[in-house]
């Protein structure tokens, strides 16, 4: 009896215990297969493995690879470096325009530093502006961005240390060939209406390209409008070189703190804003001018002697170049070290607190899995799963949230 007793006691311990080992196994397997030979990556906030799968594959992580220069950027500048842009009275009377590549210099800004310098210049005796001289030399000229065409496309837009409206334009054309602006906000430039004079009629938004004259003349176009509503009158003249020495610094124009700078990269997966705080974080670090090439190497160096990574390349701080390659492991060691600022990612569908990305054949989805039983307000406790996906033959953008869903009802349901 007490041999039956045993094997009767063994077969229900088995029988209780069989269903979760089922379960485990079938949603592990449909992940694997969702994932269609790529990589992903689950750990709890402890840092013990949920799922592994691939994680040790070099893939290419697309707009995920924003994180890496986030957190490059707080950790190097402080969650509240604000960028300038300065602004002089020269000694041959000019205004001088000093760029260091503030990526946030939009018509609401650009409209209250009109305020600003009006209240400066009325202050100033006996001048007269003969034009704008716009100096630009923080940046090296002509950075072109690996990944970046010359589409219209908004997410094409070059960089630059003095720019307005992330270097695009928006309009509307009717059908009777009458072009207004599509932003209340921003009035109609020259340089507006002479790139829409070959568009179809409809809503446009247009990018300035490469062209490092034509992005300089718009900014100064919307400033100048700006200051002729306030009363200042400069002529429309544009000049481009250092500001000399003796120039009289009058206004200086700071940025939103880092921090929200960040949050706004998130949000609109901005690739502009994400290469113009690599450009600065290597102008800064290593000196002037900024370049792509300074960027990438305090990254690089971030990444490797921070985080930990060995074996990865970094080609840009988007992730719109096809070259940048990284591996799922490598991905997880950075969210772990991010994780005080998971705050400034999106979060989506009360799941997940996380950043999306999408190439041609490329989706990926890295952040954090929010605990169900979490009840916090800003969803970013220490409940949080830090996870990875990257998939590079998917032709559906949203593929990475299936795998998403099926990881996360398989650790928390």
């Amino acid at each position: 009896m007490k041999y039956k007793s045993n094997v009767f006691l063994l077969l229900s311990i088995f029988i209780s215990i069989l269903p979760i080992n089922i379960n485990a196994a079938n949603w592990q397997s449909k992940a694997i297969q969702q994932l269609n030979g790529g990589s992903a990556i689950v750990q709890e906030p402890s840092g013990k493995i949920l799922f592994s799968y691939n994680a040790e594959q070099l893939m290419v992580p697309a707009s995920i690879l924003k994180i890496a220069t986030a957190d490059a950027v707080i950790t190097h500048l402080g969650s509240d470096y604000r960028i300038n842009t300065e602004f002089y009275l020269t000694r041959d009377d000019y205004l001088g325009i000093k760029g260091f590549g503030d990526p946030t210099l939009v018509s609401e800004s650009l409209e209250a530093i009109a305020r600003q310098l009006k209240t400066r210049l009325e202050k100033q005796k006996n001048y007269e502006l003969k034009g704008f001289l716009l100096d630009t030399h923080f940046f090296k000229p002509h950075l072109n961005v690996d990944g970046q065409s010359k589409s219209n496309n908004p997410y094409d837009s070059s960089v630059g240390a003095l720019l307005a409206n992330f270097n695009t334009i928006n309009v509307y054309k009717s059908k009777q060939g009458i072009v207004t602006s599509a932003e209340p906000q921003t009035p109609l430039t020259a340089t507006a209406l002479q790139l829409a004079k070959k568009l179809p009629y409809g809503k446009h938004r247009i990018n300035l390209g490469q062209d490092n004259e034509l992005t300089l003349r718009y900014f100064t176009e919307l400033l100048h409008f700006f200051l002729k509503r306030e009363g200042i009158n400069i002529p429309l003249r544009i000049t481009s070189r250092v500001i000399p020495d003796k120039s009289k610094l009058i206004l200086v124009h700071q940025s939103q703190p880092v921090s929200e700078i960040i949050k706004k990269l998130f949000k609109f997966s901005n690739n502009l804003i994400a290469n113009q705080l690599l450009i600065i974080l290597g102008g800064l670090q290593i000196g002037e001018p900024a370049d792509l090439e300074k960027g990438r190497q305090v990254i690089a160096d971030f990444l490797s002697n921070n985080i930990g990574m060995e074996n990865f390349i970094l080609e840009e701080g988007s992730g719109l170049s096809r070259k940048n390659q990284f591996t799922a492991s490598q991905m997880m060691k950075l969210l772990v070290h991010f994780k005080p600022y998971q705050h400034l990612l999106r979060i989506d569908n009360r799941r997940f607190q996380a950043k999306t990305g999408t190439l041609k054949g490329v989706s990926s989805y890295a952040g954090y899995f929010l605990s169900p039983s979490d009840k916090s307000s800003d969803k970013s406790s220490d409940k949080s799963h830090p996870f990875v996906i990257m998939i590079n033959r998917s032709n559906r953008k949203y593929h990475r949230r299936k795998v998403a869903d099926t990881l996360y009802d398989g650790i928390f349901n």
